[in-house]
């Protein structure tokens, strides 16, 4: 009888620790993340890889796109939960009436990160003269930061469009185009930027202009975080955590971001001091939005009759300001 007794409570014990152990996994919300693989995503990789999202009960899957554009074009598509682009693809969807928020910078500031590497022509060393000399081919990423770079760029330049010839081109594409002479400068953000730089060495000349633009990355949300924001609350005190993380261990950050963009660590050093990190709301990001609206006019991606939304109202900063006053400046 008393065996029969202990093999009972044995039994209950199994059975019981197997229906009521913690299932981690299974607790934690899964949420799919659009971004571009480069340095300026060190947040999101350092709350991956610390596990600053499980802290928050999140678990995060990070889908990796060529391009900003491409993972927001996902999220409004409907097959991810948040995205983060640089901020000219939102603002080209929201003129054409996608709804989403944006809740988030990842970046404060960054300073020439978008900039133009042209292949050496003689002792022409000022951009001006450079793209006056001769009809010049130059590629870009439509759609995106680097156009809009390219345009406010030539406009300051004088240099009208019969006075160059713009190709739209894969990132991927731009470094190998430039090397080869298929095209005579790239107009693009880091790595790919730099990449080209070190690749063309002696033969390579780079035209910068920080007064201009340099892009600023945001987060997408859907709209429905208005109602219901507390996964992306936790979203963002992950991103938090991982902010505070960068500040006390930036060479440890550097090997984050080198194992998740798969560059090298000279590349990583390279364009590092180019973006200053943090989680913020900034007055940048709508002044540029509304210089933005007008670029979009005056190339034609929107009708000069078309009515254009008040672009402030695609900010949300609740949330941020919840966990953080301070980093809303506006």
């Amino acid at each position: 009888m008393k065996r029969w007794l202990i093999s009972a409570v044995v039994i209950i014990v199994v059975v019981g620790f197997f229906i009521f152990r913690p299932k981690a996994n299974n607790a934690l919300k899964h949420v799919t993340v659009g971004f571009q693989s480069s340095p300026p995503m060190a947040l999101l990789m350092i709350a991956k890889d610390k596990g600053f999202f499980e802290k928050q009960g999140l678990d995060v899957e990070l889908k990796e796109f060529t391009a900003g554009k491409f993972a927001l074009g996902a999220f409004l598509g409907g097959s991810l939960d948040f995205s983060v682009s640089a901020d000219v693809p939102p603002l080209l969807a929201a003129l054409q009436g996608n709804q989403f928020v944006v809740p988030a910078q990842l970046v404060k500031q960054t300073k020439s990160e978008v900039r133009v590497v042209a292949k050496k022509d003689g002792d022409l060393n000022d951009a001006a003269a450079y793209f006056k000399a001769k009809k010049r081919k130059l590629a870009t990423l439509s759609g995106g930061g680097p156009e809009f770079f390219t345009y406010e760029f030539l406009n300051k330049l004088g240099i009208k469009k019969e006075q160059i010839e713009i190709i739209n081109q894969k990132p991927e594409d731009m470094v190998a185009a430039l090397m080869s002479g298929s095209v005579d400068a790239i107009s693009m953000f880091d790595p790919v930027a730099y990449v080209a730089e070190q690749q063309m060495g002696d033969n390579a000349i780079i035209f910068t202009d920080e007064a201009i633009y340099s892009e600023l990355y945001v987060i997408e949300a859907p709209i429905s975080v208005k109602t219901d924001s507390a996964v992306l609350e936790k979203f963002l005190l992950a991103l938090k955590d991982a902010e505070q993380f960068l500040q006390e261990n930036p060479d440890a950050v550097k090997e984050v971001v080198a194992k998740y963009t798969k560059l090298d660590r000279k590349t990583v050093d390279g364009v590092w001091g180019n973006t200053n990190f943090g989680l913020s709301l900034t007055p940048q990001l709508l002044e540029y939005w509304k210089r933005e609206v007008a670029w979009a006019k005056d190339v034609g991606k929107i009708a000069n009759d078309v009515e254009v939304p008040n672009v402030e109202n695609y900010i949300y900063s609740a949330p941020l300001r919840k966990i953080d006053p301070t980093a809303v400046s506006f």
